[in-house]
């Protein structure tokens, strides 16, 4: 039994590249177009990053026009007074805005954002922006591989993936294009043997893995900071039936997926401020004061992670099961912003934030809603030797997105457009 994840020969990549403490490889999967002004020269790439067959007007793009989803509509004296049954529970299921921010958080979304505006938002009136291509991967030759040394754009990991309690093996053999024009990435039902480090147990052991798939991966080859990406791709088997965990995805190029140790005190640090938790808790902190390898005094760094999608298929609908207080069930695609430090006060698990608790001003678009059963991430280490400092939170910003049985099987095309703030370009 296989089933296979598809990425055709028609993508868009744009970014525009700025100098952070920060620079993201492209990861995971796959990548289409990176798009930059052309006045800047310190994007980490060489020449022929460009796909030769990628099409003419894909060389420029511009930032989409994105107005968020209107609020949610308020209640009026009459609909109050009804006495229908029907009216009374609508009623029930909904609170007034809090004028105030307060520091509980809340078992039922409040209006959006926080207090329903008075007046519709307007479309964003600033000036068009041109972002030039500066690399695409169109796909489109066959049989090529991506094992370690065989591709200069991407890396198909051979090893075992022990993140997550994930069940499968990391196949090279398991990514390759076909006549067609598509990136295929093969996931089977096959056993694969290991040689692996029991954590609990502090000893070798060997295991099987009953499952293999694969991960591209750009890591150190191709890094960028800030821009639009976009790819066209196909989601693996049945909307109705869980298991897989098709994900598309950023991480800083200070850490690899799958080599934890790489991450601890990295992921999914985003600071240049020294404060007492940065000091002890991110590994290369604006507190450091001596210059090593060529990273500069004061300037915190670390492994953000963005998430363009995570796709979770299954039957458990909207307001069912662990999606009790979610208008959102299975299948929905989940795109995240995982940062730290984490902000407290935190909402619990299961909880709407209250208005004014952890961020401000979070908008979800059409058919979407909060992510409220994973706000982020305790983050403890085996060998650290004083966790209570050295320990810390890091958030996920998170929106799951309602899909349906259309999304998958059929190609879509996925995007994100991400910029850093001026401070940061300034590091």
């Amino acid at each position: 039994m296989s089933t296979t994840y598809r990425i055709p020969h028609r993508r868009r990549f744009a970014s525009m590249h700025s100098p952070l403490a920060t620079t993201t490889c492209l990861i995971y999967l796959l990548l289409i177009e990176l798009i930059q002004p052309s006045s800047n020269n310190n994007i980490f790439c060489q020449a022929s990053w460009i796909d030769p067959d990628t099409p003419q007007d894909a060389q420029t793009v511009s930032p989409l026009q994105v107005v968020p989803a209107p609020p949610a509509p308020k209640h009026s004296k009459h609909d109050d007074d009804d006495d229908s049954d029907d009216k009374k529970k609508h009623h029930r299921r909904r609170r007034d805005p809090t004028q105030t921010p307060t520091f509980y958080p809340t078992f039922e979304p409040t209006h959006f954002p926080s207090i329903a505006p008075t007046t519709t938002t307007p479309a964003p009136t600033h000036p068009e922006r041109i972002y030039n291509l500066v690399f695409s991967d169109e796909f489109n030759t066959p049989h090529r591989r991506f094992s370690d040394g065989s591709d200069p754009r991407w890396t198909a990991l051979e090893k075992n993936d022990y993140t997550n309690d994930a069940q499968h093996y990391y196949s090279a053999d398991n990514a390759f294009t076909d006549t067609e024009g598509n990136l295929v990435i093969k996931s089977e039902a096959t056993d694969t043997e290991i040689l692996g480090f029991n954590d609990v147990k502090h000893k070798n052991e060997r295991i099987t893995k009953h499952f293999k798939s694969a991960m591209l991966q750009s890591w150190n080859k191709f890094c960028f900071t800030g821009g639009i990406m976009e790819a066209e791709m196909a989601l693996p088997g049945r909307h109705d039936v869980g298991g897989l965990w098709p994900a598309f995805w950023l991480l800083g190029n200070l850490a690899r997926h799958t080599y934890v140790g790489s991450s601890e005190h990295v992921w999914p640090w985003s600071s240049s401020v020294c404060t007492e938790k940065s000091r002890t808790a991110q590994l290369v902190s604006a507190c450091d004061r001596v210059e090593h390898y060529g990273l500069h005094t004061g300037v915190g760094r670390g492994a953000p992670e963005i998430d363009v999608f995570e796709v979770q298929a299954g039957s458990i609908k909207a307001n069912k099961g662990a999606f009790l207080k979610m208008p959102v069930g299975q299948p929905f695609m989940s795109s995240s912003y995982q940062v730290a430090p984490g902000r407290i006060p935190r909402p619990g698990e299961g909880w709407w934030p209250a208005p004014g608790q952890w961020y401000n001003n979070l908008a979800g678009g059409m058919n979407t809603s909060m992510n409220i059963i994973f706000y982020g991430t305790y983050n403890h280490f085996r060998d650290d030797t004083n966790p209570a400092e050295q320990d810390y939170w890091s958030d996920a910003i998170s929106y799951n997105r309602q899909l349906n049985e259309s999304h998958f099987g059929k190609f879509h095309k996925y995007r994100v457009e991400w910029e850093v703030p001026e401070e940061a370009s300034k590091k």
